[in-house]
């Protein structure tokens, strides 16, 4: 997980940023939560978080909607979800949710 941005920026204080920009944000990083609860990612999950982010156009413009848009874009454009394609996104949304993925049993 990278915890600095190109801009030098750290997670938690992108996260900040974030979240006083819209307030859909807090809502997507709780996707992002719900979404890793099983740690893996699965086509429709990623189809669903796609969907929700193209109603809310007010927030691809801030991180983290943007770069989640914009990777989702690339890998569902040929509508499966790869081996690759989900380490990726589960790396992304860790990176999110500032959470690495972790699987209870019971």
């Amino acid at each position: 997980m990278s915890v600095v941005d190109l801009h030098g920026k750290k997670v938690t204080q992108r996260l900040s940023e974030a979240r006083f920009n819209s307030i859909d944000i807090p809502e997507l990083i709780g996707l992002c939560k719900g979404v890793l609860a099983d740690g893996t990612i699965n086509l429709m999950e990623a189809e669903f978080i796609q969907s929700w982010l193209d109603g809310r156009s007010d927030v691809l413009q801030s991180w983290p909607a943007d770069e989640l848009h914009a990777l989702l874009a690339l890998v569902l454009e040929d509508g499966r979800l790869t081996s690759e394609e989900e380490a990726q996104l589960i790396d992304l949304l860790e990176e999110i949710t500032g959470e690495p993925v972790s699987i209870l049993f019971y």
